[in-house]
Order: C-alpha cells, then structure tokens, then sequence
C-alpha cells in the first residue's frame, strides 16, 4: 500500500491559527512536527466576519501563495455550505431568525465545521482518487476510503493553551456514548466517520501556548497580528464587544437589532411565551445601555485593546 498523509489547518484567522500557520512556515521544527505529507489551509466564510477579519484573510491568501501553501477560502457560492446557511445573515432573513445564548448553537456547525469537511471530502476525491464530476460528493465516502487506504488525516485546531475544557468536552462526550453502549450488548460501539477518519491535533496546546504567547510570537516575526476571529453578530460577545462594535461599526449593530426584532415581533405573533432575544431575556439594546453605563468611560483605544486581547471563543471542538 503507498503511503500518504494529509494535513489541514482548520483556519479561522485569528491569532491562535495564525500562529500555528507563521510557526509551521517560519519555524522548520514546528512544521516538522505538525505537518505529514500534504499540507493546505482551509477556512469557512460565514458571511459575517468583521472587516479587519476579511482583510487578514486577504494578506495570508497571499502569505500562503509566496510560500507554495493551498488555501481555500470557502464561500457559499462554492457549493459546501448547508443550503439553509448561506451566511450567517442569510440564515437570519431566511426565518427571521437569530442566533442567541439561549439556543444552541447551530451557526458553527453550519457556517464552519459542516463547510470545510464537506469541502475536504471533494478534495480528497479530486486529488487522491481522480475524481472529476461536477457533482460534489456526499457523505464522505472520500475521506472514509483515504483513512482506509492512507491512514487519518490530521485536522490542526487552534485552541490555544488554557482553553483545554473544549478538547475535554469531546473526550467527554465519546467517554458518554461508549458508556451508554455498555448496556447494548446485542449492538457494537458506533463510530462517526469522523472517529474513523480524523485525528485532531492541537499544537498550541501541546506546545503549552496560550493567547499572550501567540501574540507575543506573531510580534516576533513582524508579521501582522489579527484581532481575535468572531462574528460581528455572536451572542457570546461581552458588554465590552457590544460596544466596541456600537462605535466601530453602528450600522451593522443597527442591523444586527434589527434581525432581533423580526424574530421578536414573529415569535410574538405566534403567541410564544418566552420570547427571546439574543442575550435571552434582555434585548440587544437594553444590553448596549448597561454596556455603555459600566463602560462607557473607556475610549476608543481601550477598547481597541481589549478587543485585541479578549476574544471569545465558539467553545468548538472542531
């Protein structure tokens, strides 16, 4: 049997995988360790990113170019996205929706993990097995068949040191299943095609860096630092985002409120008791008047600098 091995970065563009991509091009026993055979870059449009966001991505498709990289900028129009979740605001429009800390969280399934493993089964079609309809795969038969033929290939995640609560729940979550399984003798354990052919790997972890020691090596090289990656319209956002975003960018806080109140005012028609907002029970709005009470002091460069160092993550394992 040939021996083959593809790695891939799961690219979000912020600071954490953007120093597990300027490690592995600048630091040859990094990329050494992390990287088996083939090795591309792929991130997920969610339609939705902020416009620093957007212009990172423009600076690494180019860092990518100058050092032979493949990375793939998924958009919807490429044809991996669920066709529900063309972008984040899409999603909205199309039900009057939101995405809210009340709900689950469906969005990064959707506009991120489902994309780039759809994605990746088509490349491996295309690239390993010659396949060459216009028809995009489903249900990863690909990337079944590499694992069986090549061994699994390796996803890098950019969760950073101090964030191992997110690799733990999915340890979690399997310790459950095969636990449940212990009382259906009649039935093997299932596995996922992800559990047969996937090994996520975390640099940063395993390398013990966490998010000041990723910036701190992204100023090293001289290259440029990205805000932490997030949707402009993520409930998880704190009452310093919220306002960050109120004077950067009002008229997409605006629209984000006025998403909110489409799925208020339907939900409301519906007779829906528990009418929620996207922080729950307190609308966006009443949300920026407390934030603008406890921090409306700050200026905008402190802002600017909290929102440098203080983004959240999407609690994804993925």
């Amino acid at each position: 049997m040939e021996t083959k091995a593809l790695t891939v970065l799961s690219y979000g563009a912020g600071q954490d995988s953007t120093a597990i991509l300027y490690r592995i091009v600048l630091d040859p026993a990094f990329g050494k360790q992390w990287v088996k055979g083939n090795f591309i870059v792929v991130m997920s449009n969610t339609g939705n990113e902020h416009p620093h966001t957007y212009r990172h991505v423009a600076f690494i498709q180019d860092f990518c170019l100058q050092h032979g990289i493949q990375f793939f900028f998924l958009s919807f129009r490429n044809g991996y996205h669920p066709n529900t979740w063309p972008t984040l605001q899409g999603q909205y429009l199309r039900n009057d929706s939101i995405m809210s800390l009340a709900y689950p969280k469906s969005c990064t399934d959707n506009l991120k993990i489902k994309p780039i493993y759809n994605f990746l089964d088509h490349f491996v079609a295309q690239e390993y097995y010659g396949y060459s309809d216009k028809k995009i795969p489903t249900g990863k038969k690909f990337i079944k068949q590499f694992a069986k033929d090549y061994g699994k290939i390796y996803i890098l995640l950019g969760i950073a040191a101090g964030e191992e609560s997110r690799v733990n729940k999915l340890k979690n979550k399997k310790m459950q299943h095969m636990q449940l399984n212990l009382f259906e003798k009649q039935m093997a354990p299932s596995r996922s095609w992800m559990d047969i052919s996937i090994e996520r790997l975390y640099p940063l972890i395993e390398t013990g860096m966490d998010r000041e020691a990723c910036q701190e090596y992204i100023r090293s090289t001289g290259l440029p630092l990205p805000f932490p990656s997030n949707c402009m319209f993520c409930p998880f956002a704190s009452k310093v985002e919220i306002l960050w975003l109120f004077r950067n960018y009002p008229a997409a806080f605006r629209q984000w409120v006025t998403h909110e109140q489409r799925k208020l005012q339907k939900s409301a028609a519906k007779g829906v008791v528990r009418n929620l907002g996207v922080k729950g029970d307190c609308t966006l709005e009443e949300f920026l008047q407390e934030a603008i009470v406890e921090f409306g002091h700050m200026t905008d460069d402190q802002l600017n600098d909290y929102k440098m160092s203080h983004g959240h993550c999407v609690k994804s394992t993925f």
